[in-house]
């Protein structure tokens, strides 16, 4: 299996990840700005999302770039997007694909498990 490749379905693999990743990600996260949640089964991917939290939070692209670089971090050096995944768009978290204003960004752990990141919108008040 190369890193790019997803097709791993082990749910055991996917909360090991989860159980080393999950505590430094909401740490960047409050650092950020954001609570960090988790939804989903955890049977092939993390999925995560961040909520603005606190009166002035960082830019949701801010957060994921710190997201990704901690996951890659912790992660043997392995967290990226996939080739194709680096056009404005993508980096930009797929604005306009989601309810509600959410942004989104996928990173690839390297032939297994993957983080969805969803972040909200900030709201000014």
């Amino acid at each position: 299996m190369s890193e790019t490749d997803d097709r791993s379905s082990d749910p055991a693999l996917t909360r090991q990840k989860y159980d080393l990743l999950i505590e430094p990600l909401r740490e960047v996260a409050r650092k950020n700005g954001y609570a960090l949640a988790v939804h989903g089964s955890l049977a092939r991917d993390i999925d995560l999302v961040a909520i603005p939290w606190t009166q002035v939070c960082a830019e949701p692209v801010c957060l994921a770039e710190d997201i990704m670089a901690k996951a890659k971090e912790i992660n043997n050096g392995i967290a990226f997007q996939k080739p194709g995944e680096d056009t404005w768009w993508f980096v930009a978290g797929c604005p306009g694909a989601k309810s509600h204003g959410r942004l989104v960004w996928t990173f690839h752990l390297g032939g297994g498990p993957y983080i969805d990141l969803a972040v909200m919108p900030k709201r000014e008040s």
